[in-house]
C-alpha cells in the first residue's frame, strides 16, 4: 500500500515492529525470554517514543466523529497494552513463555496491521493536502534521532 509522505515516517517504524512480532511468533521454548528481552527493549527504547509521537501528532488531527473515537481508544488501548507488557517484563513481573511470546507477537503485528490498513488511511483520507503536509513535517521533526 503507498503510504503518503507525511505518514512515511510512522510506517517506516513499523518495519522493525514487524521483525520483532516475528520474533516473537517463532519463539521456542530456547528463544522465548531472548525473545520477551527483544519485544521489552524495543518497546521501552525505541515503540514508547514512536506511541507517544502517534498520540501526541496524529490523535488530535483525527475528525470529531464516532469512527475517530473508535479508532483513537483501540489505538491507545494496544499502546498501553503493549507497554505494560514489557515493563512487567522488563521488571520480573511477568514469565516468559512461549504462549505469551506468541501472544505479543500476534498483539503486536495486529496493532501495526490497525494503523496501516485503518488508521492511517483514515488519517489520508481526513485532512487536506496542507494539513497533511504540516503532519508530516511534526512527524519528521518528533521522529528524528533524537
Amino acid at each position: 500500500m503507498k503510504r503518503s509522505a507525511a505518514l512515511a515516517p510512522l510506517s517506516r517504524d513499523h518495519h522493525h515492529a514487524l521483525v520483532v512480532a516475528s520474533a516473537l511468533t517463532r519463539a521456542g521454548e530456547g528463544t522465548c525470554r531472548s525473545s520477551a528481552t527483544l519485544f521489552a527493549d524495543f518497546i521501552a527504547e525505541h515503540e514508547a517514543r514512536h506511541f507517544a509521537v502517534e498520540e501526541a501528532l496524529l490523535f488530535p488531527m483525527l475528525p470529531p466523529g464516532d469512527r475517530a473515537e473508535s479508532l483513537r481508544a483501540r489505538v491507545r488501548a494496544d499502546h498501553e497494552y503493549l507497554r505494560e507488557q514489557a515493563d512487567a517484563l522488563r521488571h520480573g513481573r511477568l514469565e516468559p513463555t512461549v504462549e505469551l511470546t506468541a501472544s505479543l507477537g500476534t498483539r503486536l503485528r495486529a496493532h501495526v496491521q490497525l494503523e496501516e490498513r485503518e488508521l492511517f488511511p483514515y488519517i489520508e483520507q481526513s485532512l487536506d493536502a496542507a494539513s497533511l503536509d504540516r503532519l508530516g513535517r511534526q512527524l519528521e521533526a518528533g521522529t528524528s534521532p533524537a
